[in-house]
């Protein structure tokens, strides 16, 4: 077991740094190392400089507010006004039981192997899996690129998510002065941008865009919030719970929200005390704390406000003539261009090296990278124009990939660690853990399917109402020059 393990080891050590680059010496491995770290960890701290605790929260409420928030709103309509805090709050504290579940996997698989460096989310389910019995270990391998394939598929999802956020926006901007654009037609004009941003290959530059990106997030966020407070209708008048029907739509958004389980790991490692991590009062429990609470005040109030006009961002809801709108809007859209570029440097980092060990070496090493991610910022603007549909890809993308990585793979790991490591008694009282462990595997496979299968269902039923609007236009368009002609006769 202990071999097996020391094999998987070396193998990541060289997995942890750029595979090619054989005739390099091991100060640069070490900083293409970091470096990879500082990307995951969604803004540039290198292992040299740690971060404080209030430094590591701030960088937590960085990578959960994002788009997902402004769609909770829409949510809430899927779930119901008083039933939607109470699963938000369930949902909010099973992904931070399993965020638990991943810091205590990582170090467990790194005392038993004796690594010299922290593994990471794909190490950690890789290792867990080839340390654990024997009927676990034949899926080290498959797991750890399932985690990788997850990771890819849900940061390019954002990137989706966020193409037509600024396209919706482009659109309402436009339609106050009275020019009508079709949805395809902003997403190519908001191609252009995104193009030139995703073709930026310096963290550090990025890191500088994501911290004004950041500000122009939460001013207008705050905003929003005021605005959501002006005039409110009566409790009564919203549904207190929802259909049954739309309650996977609700999950899948939700997900979607919380899903900053692949920033945990590197923020944990990061600090100059990891201990005051996984505190009851550490960073992870009082910062999500903070992003659930965010997340029930921003879909409730947006909710309650617009009702079942509520749309799949509460940017879109903002009318004319407030007076803030169109200053929001601006710098809400110059925030999620800044953002799409930093989410879309994750797959590109994981991309790259395969693409460079399998095709490799190059001559032009630059010429093949940009390549590459003009092919990925395609993919994500035609994904992105096959759904135009905001709140319908967002549950989506929260369903498929986004219940993987926050419900499913961390329980795997946990009972693969403790399995292996006493026979299960590590579960606690009453096997309380192992409880835990396979209600969150049931709430994520049920939550996948339905949710799956409900966002699949409404996107072919959006997709079957604009053809036939589009046929009765036509319909209409031919009557009406067939009655022009006979009455000309």
């Amino acid at each position: 077991m202990i071999e097996s393990g020391n094999m998987a080891k070396e193998k990541w050590k060289s997995d942890c740094v750029n595979i090619r680059s054989n005739g390099k010496n091991e100060q640069t491995k070490r900083e293409n190392a970091e470096h990879r770290l500082s990307i995951l960890s969604i803004v540039y701290n290198p292992t040299a400089h740690p971060t404080s605790y209030l430094n590591t929260l701030i960088n937590m409420l960085k990578g959960n507010v994002g788009c997902g928030i402004l769609a909770m709103g829409d949510a809430f309509k899927n779930g119901g006004l008083f039933l939607s805090p109470i699963l938000t709050c369930i949902i909010g504290i099973i992904c931070v039981y399993n965020q638990h579940v991943l810091v205590q996997c990582s170090k467990s698989v790194k005392e038993k192997l004796k690594l010299q460096h922290n593994p990471q989310f794909a190490e950690t389910v890789e290792l867990s899996f080839q340390s654990g019995p024997q009927r676990f270990q034949s899926y080290s391998v498959f797991f750890r690129n399932s985690v990788n394939s997850f990771i890819v598929i849900t940061q390019l999802g954002f990137c989706c998510v966020y193409i037509l956020f600024v396209s919706k926006s482009i659109q309402q901007v436009l339609s106050w002065y009275n020019i009508q654009l079709d949805v395809h037609v902003s997403i190519l004009i908001s191609m252009v941008p995104i193009m030139i941003s995703s073709l930026i290959r310096s963290l550090k530059f990025i890191a500088r865009l994501s911290a004004v990106a950041n500000i122009c997030m939460l001013v207008g966020l705050v905003v929003i919030l005021y605005y959501c407070t002006i005039d409110l209708p009566p409790l009564s008048s919203r549904s207190a719970i929802a259909h049954w029907t739309t309650i996977p739509l609700f999950f899948g958004t939700s997900i979607f929200s919380f899903e900053g389980i692949s920033l945990v790991l590197p923020l944990e490692q990061e600090m100059k005390k990891p201990k005051q991590f996984s505190t009851p009062f550490g960073v992870l429990n009082v910062g999500m704390v903070i992003v659930t609470s965010f997340i029930v005040l921003t879909g409730f109030m947006g909710y309650l406000k617009f009702g079942d006009a509520v749309r799949g961002s509460l940017t879109l809801n903002l009318p004319e003539e407030f007076l803030l709108s169109k200053v929001v809007i601006s710098s809400m859209m110059f925030g999620i261009i800044c953002t799409y570029t930093l989410q879309f440097y994750v797959p590109v980092e994981i991309l790259w090296p395969k693409v460079e060990q399998k095709f490799g070496p190059f001559r032009s090493p630059l010429l093949w990278e940009t390549g590459l991610r003009v092919i990925l910022v395609l993919i994500t603007f035609i994904a992105a124009d096959v759904i135009p549909h905001l709140s319908l890809f967002i549950s989506m993308m929260g369903a498929v990939a986004s219940t993987f990585l926050a419900l499913i793979f961390p329980p795997l790991c946990h009972m693969a660690v403790t399995s292996a490591d006493d026979g299960g008694n590590g579960y606690g009282v009453f096997s309380w853990r192992l409880v835990m462990n396979c209600v969150t595997l049931v709430l994520g496979a049920l939550g996948f399917v339905t949710g799956t299968y409900a966002s699949v269902y409404e996107i072919i039923g959006a997709f079957q109402k604009v053809v036939v609007t589009a046929a009765a236009v036509t319909n209409s368009t031919s009557v009406n020059n067939y009655t022009t002609a006979l009455e000309a006769h």
